[in-house]
């Protein structure tokens, strides 16, 4: 590390001196403003005409323009959608001056509808696109309102590239270029977001932020010097908005919704306030800036779902003399979940001639309140017995009831300033994040065993929903069916993460010869912590009285009523628990619980998932930037250090005792990061951009901790691996694209990724042999994260974009969105080669067509995300396999004044399930219905 660090110091050194050598140069700052509504145009291109040197504006419409040459210079000013302005200045005479530059749409009898409707954010994002030095999209919060999309994961669905994961019907986890979710790297702000997924990955679940408190989404794809270098995949950035006019401005919205599965109503609301103050001749708009606002959603939705195990060993069945692949178990799921939502955000900044400094704070709040009732019949019992295809002797049937609540919260504290000293530019930040997850879970099992269940449809246990019952006598629906309460269980977890950043980068412009350029360098170090805390009761009625009758428990928590079209209609769910009821029971004999018999696997469970992670990481960069013409050449190389320690147990069963030792692992590890990016300028609308970089995947906090779970009776052992290694990745990204200049784009795109060492879980059923270290497990189930040795992933992007104001009168305001990309995969493990990575969807896809005309709004969007696999077995029979989902989704809005709004969104019109399958496709594992959504509001802006 110290030898890596000189060498990058010496050299930026040496480089410094050179360009404080350069000669005299000059600068020019400015804006650039609509010229009806005066609202700043970012991302609008100001080049000089002679040698192209040039720049673009700022969220604010702000640009600088340095290196310009003595005498006269004539600027090229052009944004998507307006008319290209040229501007001539005369240095030295204008040098250091500031002059506000406006900018006429380019066609006035479209200003309507280019302000009012859905191009409007379009535009800004495609202006920033196009003037990004590197290879991302960008999301501005106008067109995230467009679309009916309440989380921040939903409104990246829409962009090429993006695959995400639902719960409860809403999207949730998110992977760019069919790379597994931790590679892509969340930031707020620039610096990544501390993750308390339950799963203990490294990603967190975007359902937690409201889209409708950022200013903008980008998401880069090929990464530059000075950004973190642990995002294979790609970093996702979240802007926080900040004030832009010097009047009070107000943005306001009121709700309801209906979702069809519950039967419930869902609450929007949303109110945001900002302003500008002290306006003076170089800051027109105001040197204070204040932003606050806040936002609430509660929604009452529900989830009909389908769960299946499928063995990975054949087991014989009786009647047709062989051995077959059958299930472990089938679930039948009734949820009724109540998510609220809340996000706030509150920005300052200042600005001076040559000096900002800026505070945000964000705050994320979710949870989740649940009641889960589940009907459940078990074949796996050791005296269970297969006789056909479709039945079976000995098995258990079980209803039970789950009330699940989960809250997360996230605090984000961010400081950021920025300092122009001639041709030297400063800029420095300091970030802090927390994130907290608390869980809690009540559990009541009840059951029968010795039973013979049969599947009574055409295709039997093979059928998507299998209509599996008791046989006769017995009747799924009759209360007093079962004979036990049999478990009670009470679990809580706990973690806390947070990532503390200090960092700063130094800027020299410079000329060299005829061309313009700049070179940079920083420093970065982070400290992250991720700690897991678990408690795991498991507990039974004690009774020599016989004050209650267990046989007659479930008759007294029973509700009255059973779900209605349960599967959309394809399965008859009988009787399930009473929310209200169950707590009066628990309430009324709580005093006979006591530890149950099976209480060491409470034990075991809580030690193995307790542990506690520290990363500190330190990061150095240098990165030059020229302009060579039409061509712009982005050199850079990063060096990023990792010091990792992590605390947990090496947990040992034999019958019921549980031996939990502390145990403590760490490791270090450095990289150099190397990285180029060439643009090509072909003209002011068209562009090809090329990027060979080099980037690491971190393993998650969970696989990488040294906990050991040892179970000799169960004959299993499941190990963490603190010997698991990052995956490097060399990656290579080809992009074109042909803007429009009334607000749209065709673009076209390759990337490969060549990865080394990729993670993946591997699960041996019966080892051959003794693990290493682990005597006498032979034949036991081996499950551990380990490295890959080799994949690769590759495809193309396609993207259009385009405004139809070629056609006649009112239909000029028809709009065309459409994205498809391609991603295919081939990796090698030690027990199986030619597979796909986890989280790779071949195909994912959007369309969309908007109609905007005076103030009417409307936008159908259609998604698809393909299939792909969620988690890798030893053999591909047993891997599980996410099924390709279309969703449809509508928005209507009518403007009735020019404050107020009126809006109605339609999500999930069609009510498509998720659907997941063990191996092959009649192996169905997961089948869930999240019903539709209606939300109609009013919107205030001011």
């Amino acid at each position: 590390m110290k030898n890596n660090l000189i060498l990058v110091i010496l050299t930026i050194g040496f480089t410094v001196m050179q360009m404080s050598a350069q000669a005299q140069t000059y600068e020019i700052q400015g804006r650039i403003l609509d010229d009806t509504t005066s609202e700043p145009l970012p991302g609008a291109t100001v080049y000089d005409n002679a040698n192209y040197n040039g720049t673009a504006t700022d969220l604010e419409g702000r640009f600088r323009l340095a290196n310009l040459k003595p005498g006269k210079t004539v600027l090229a000013i052009s944004y998507l959608g307006y008319e290209t302005v040229e501007k001539e200045v005369n240095m030295p005479a204008d040098d250091n001056t500031v002059v506000d530059i406006r900018l006429s749409p380019q066609d006035k009898v479209l200003t309507e509808v280019i302000i009012m409707g859905s191009f409007e954010g379009q535009q800004r994002a495609l202006n920033q696109q196009r003037a990004a030095d590197n290879i991302k999209n960008i999301v501005s919060a106008d067109l995230i309102g467009k679309f009916p999309d309440k989380n921040v994961a939903e409104a990246l669905q829409r962009l090429p590239g993006v695959n995400i994961a639902r719960d409860k019907g809403e999207g949730s986890t998110v992977s760019i270029r069919g790379t597994p979710q931790h590679f892509t790297n969340i930031s707020i702000n620039g610096e990544q977001l501390a993750s308390v997924q339950q799963s203990g990955t490294r990603t967190e679940a975007l359902d937690l932020i409201p889209a409708d408190q950022l200013g903008s989404i980008e998401v880069t794809k090929a990464l530059t010097s000075d950004m973190d270098g642990d995002a294979v995949g790609g970093n996702i950035n979240l802007r926080t908005p900040t004030a832009r006019a010097n009047k009070l401005q107000i943005r306001s919205d009121a709700g309801l919704g209906f979702n069809d599965l519950s039967g419930k109503l869902n609450y929007i609301g949303k109110l945001q306030l900002s302003q500008r103050f002290f306006a003076d001749a170089g800051n027109p708009r105001g040197r204070l800036g204040l932003l606050a606002s806040g936002s609430y959603y509660g929604n009452n939705n529900s989830e009909d779902r389908m769960d299946a195990t499928w063995s990975g060993v054949r087991r014989p069945v009786e009647m047709v003399n062989e051995s077959l692949i059958m299930p472990e178990d089938f679930q039948f799921r009734k949820t009724e979940n109540k998510r609220t939502r809340v996000g706030t955000t509150f920005t300052v900044d200042y600005k001076v001639k040559n000096h900002e400094i800026i505070f945000n704070y964000m705050y994320n709040y979710r949870e989740d309140d649940d009641t889960r009732n589940r009907l459940r019949f078990d074949f796996n019992r050791s005296n269970s017995e297969w006789i056909t295809h479709d039945s079976m002797r000995n098995g258990r049937i079980r209803r039970d009831i789950n009330l699940w609540n989960e809250i997360k919260s996230n605090h984000n504290f961010n400081l950021e300033g920025t300092h122009t000293l001639s041709s030297w530019v400063l800029d420095w930040g300091l970030f802090y994040t927390n994130s907290r997850r608390d869980h809690t879970s009540t559990r009541g099992d009840f059951s029968l065993d010795g039973v013979t269940i049969v599947a009574d449809n055409s295709r039997g246990i093979m059928d998507e929903v299998p209509q599996l019952r008791p046989v006769y006598p017995l009747d799924i629906k009759n209360p007093l069916l079962l004979n036990d309460f049999r478990r009670y269980e009470e679990d809580m977890e706990t973690t806390d993460a947070s990532n503390m950043v200090g960092k700063f980068n130094v800027r020299k412009d410079y000329i060299f010869s005829d061309y313009s350029g700049n070179f940079k360098f920083g420093g970065k170090a982070r400290s992250v912590t991720n700690d897991k805390f678990r408690n795991n009761r498991v507990l039974s009625f004690f009774d020599p009285n016989q004050i209650l009758n267990r046989e007659e428990a479930f008759a007294h928590v029973a509700r009255n009523t059973e779900p209605v079209d349960f599967l959309h209609g394809r399965y008859e769910y009988g009787p399930r628990v009473d929310k209200e009821k169950f707590l009066h029971y628990m309430d009324t004999y709580r005093r006979l619980l006591v530890e149950a018999d099976d209480s060491w696997d409470a034990e075991r469970l809580s030690k193995n998932d307790t542990y506690d992670a520290r990363e500190n990481v330190y990061a150095a960069y240098l990165m030059n930037r020229v302009q060579l013409k039409k061509f712009l050449l982005i050199t850079g190389l990063r060096y990023e250090y990792n010091d990792v320690n992590y605390n947990a147990f090496d947990v040992k069963r034999s019958g019921t005792n549980v031996v939990a030792t502390p145990i403590s692992g760490g490791t270090n590890y450095g990289y150099l990061l190397p990285s180029v990016h060439v643009k090509y300028g072909l003209d002011q609308l068209t562009n090809i951009r090329l990027a060979y970089t080099h980037s690491y995947g971190k393993p998650n906090f969970v696989d990488i901790v040294p906990f050991i779970n040892y179970d000799a009776d169960a004959a299993r052992l499941f190990i963490g691996n603190t010997d698991l290694k990052p995956s490097l990745s060399k990656n290579i990204d080809l992009m074109f694209e042909k803007y429009d200049r009334g607000g749209g784009i065709i673009s076209a795109g390759f990337f490969y990724k060549e990865m080394n060492r990729f993670q993946f879980t591997r699960i041996v059923p019966s080892l051959t042999e003794d693990y290493p270290g682990f005597p006498q497990t032979a034949g036991f189930e081996f499950r551990q994260e380990q490295n890959g040795e080799r994949a690769i992933v590759y495809g193309f992007e396609l993207n259009f974009m385009q405004k139809m104001d070629f056609l006649p009168g009112a239909l000029k305001g028809i709009s065309t969105y459409l994205n498809y990309t391609f991603t295919g995969s081939d990796a090698s493990t030690q027990d199986r080669s030619n597979m796909r990575l986890p989280g790779q969807a071949m195909h994912t896809g959007n369309a969309a067509l908007s109609w905007d005309y005076k103030g009417f709004s409307s936008k159908a969007s259609l998604n698809y995300n393909g299939a792909y696999i969620r988690s890798v077995a030893s053999n591909e029979n047993d891997d599980i396999m996410q099924d390709d989902r279309f969703q449809l989704d509508l928005n209507l809005s009518q403007r009735i004044t020019k404050k107020i709004s009126l809006y109605a969104e339609f999500v999930n019109i069609t009510n498509s399930p998720s659907r997941q399958y063990q191996g092959y496709k009649h192996q169905v594992s997961r089948l869930a219905y999240f019903g539709w959504w209606t939300r109609f509001g009013i919107t205030y802006r001011l």
